[in-house]
């Protein structure tokens, strides 16, 4: 055995590991994405446009009160248990950080519940909906960090299956329940009743996990050191999600609630490239980490982060060109909802510029140079936030979706310059260039396909077989690539 052979062996086991721990959790993240994904149709048949806008607002709040809500101990939990020896130590921290939540939790819900009018005024302006709405999103948020303990734990346990199928449970239960309460003619209300009492039903469930793992006592000192690494991120998510939602709120300043409707309709179907980037994010980091270090370490990161960028980038295609259409089929009871497929593509654009960064931004992580982050989404959210003030009150939604463009496009671009200076990757060029070209090509020749759905519809689909085609013709696959994929081929096969 080769020296090089003997360095590259013992990682293969771990790398298995990680990689198929991650595959489960990126799978039930997709699965979770595309139940809701296929509730567009029940959603649109119950809920008006408006109805959807005053869902897109109730988003924003609920995500923003989240992040203040957890104080970053979701994560200062996670990171400090590894820093402790002794399996006391670390059911005490269990069960100092699940009762602080706890407390904390009650407190908040107990503070929108007394300001629930100012809130629901801020939010929504005057003759705005009832304000229980956001003690219903705040209850389903308190409720939620009962379970990132126990989830935490199970992660930390590589429980993976587990910790997978409670989620999938969660997200059944919310599925039958929003088919129950919608038909009834809950509406809005209906949906947050929904979330609410099938994250119940999921926190009850991870209850007996915390309880075999934690010891109901009280520490300061841990509680220190998890707020210590949590609270410093808390405002980058902020930011992270002023970037991702503000464009709601300022929407809803300039246009009326059911435009704001329209677009989170729209951005529904262009996020639909988050599918793609869902399943592989969990597991490209474990490979990132493990070949960092080694010789060919950037040769190979690089060769990986070509081809996931071509499969991004035939989401995306895939998206915005099949998108319009798929909006028209899932939304035959409401065709109002229909106005929102110009934004599909923009949106889908966005996401491939998210999945760019995702690619280009390895080194930070790899040299530890974790201060950027704040700094590239600060300059991303001011970004966005500036962009939709100047486009939208000329261009309406569309504005806002070109701001949100230009926002990842800043942040794919600040990551990939940050991170080339600390680890630089001989990204193949030539063949990103030819990703692209083609994408652009077959997109541009599907705007002059017929309109009318089903024929256009399987044009639309035939000239997306012709985006991979393209690219094995005019030599996206180097020869000696292709003998190793032949070559790996031979050896896994069945005999």
């Amino acid at each position: 055995m080769t020296g090089s052979e003997a360095t590259a062996g013992p990682p293969r086991s771990p790398l298995r590991h990680l990689f198929a721990h991650s595959l489960v959790y990126g799978t039930a993240d997709v699965v979770s994405n595309l139940v809701n994904f296929l509730l567009v149709p029940l959603y649109t048949a119950y809920l008006s446009t408006t109805d959807y806008g005053n869902l897109a607002l109730l988003l924003l709040f609920g995500t923003l009160a989240k992040i203040v809500c957890r104080l970053g101990l979701d994560a200062g939990f996670f990171r400090i248990h590894y820093d402790l020896e002794s399996a006391e130590q670390k059911r005490l921290l269990a069960g100092t950080v699940a009762l602080f939540g706890a407390g904390v939790g009650a407190l908040f819900l107990a503070g929108v519940a007394l300001l629930a009018p100012s809130v629901t005024r801020l939010l929504f302006g005057a003759g705005g909906p009832p304000s229980r709405w956001v003690v219903l999103v705040a209850a389903e948020i308190v409720l939620g960090s009962l379970a990132f303990v126990p989830l935490n734990l199970l992660r930390i346990e590589d429980r993976s299956k587990l910790f997978s199928a409670l989620s999938l449970l969660r997200h059944g239960a919310n599925t039958v329940l929003k088919i129950v309460l919608l038909q009834r003619g809950l509406g809005v209300e209906g949906v947050l009743w929904s979330d609410l009492l099938a994250t119940a039903l999921f926190a009850s469930s991870l209850l007996p996990v915390l309880r075999q793992r934690a010891t109901w006592g009280f520490s300061r000192a841990l509680l220190k050191d998890a707020l210590g690494f949590g609270l410093p991120k808390v405002p980058h998510g902020l930011l992270i999600q002023v970037q991702n939602l503000a464009d709601r709120k300022i929407l809803d300043l300039f246009v009326s609630r059911a435009e704001v409707g329209l677009y989170q309709m729209g951005y529904t179907f262009g996020m639909g490239v988050k599918f793609a980037l869902s399943a592989f994010e969990p597991a490209w980091g474990p490979f990132v980490y493990s070949h960092a270090g080694r010789p060919d370490g950037p040769r190979v990161l690089a060769r990986v982060a070509t081809y996931a960028f071509a499969v991004f980038t035939g989401t995306a295609l895939a998206v915005a060109v099949l998108g319009p259409d798929l909006l028209t089929l899932m939304t035959p009871s409401n065709p109002a909802f229909r106005a929102a497929a110009p934004l599909i593509p923009v949106v889908a654009l966005a996401y491939l510029f998210h999945g760019a960064f995702l690619l280009g931004s390895i080194g930070i992580g790899i040299e530890r140079k974790a201060r950027y982050y704040p700094l590239i989404t600060a300059v991303a959210a001011t970004t966005n936030v500036a962009g939709n003030l100047l486009l939208i009150p000329r261009f309406g939604m569309m504005g806002a979706a070109w701001a949100t463009v230009l926002s990842y496009a800043v942040t794919a671009g600040l990551g990939f310059f940050f991170s080339h200076r600390l680890y630089p990757l001989p990204l193949q060029w030539r063949r990103l260039v030819l990703v692209t070209a083609w994408a652009l090509g077959i997109w541009g020749a599907t705007l002059f396909l017929p309109a009318a759905l089903w024929p256009g519809l399987a044009l639309r689909a035939l000239a997306l077989l012709a985006f991979p085609v393209a690219l094995l013709v005019t030599g996206f696959v180097p020869k000696e690539e292709w003998d190793a994929l032949l070559a790996w081929a031979r050896r896994t096969a069945p005999r």
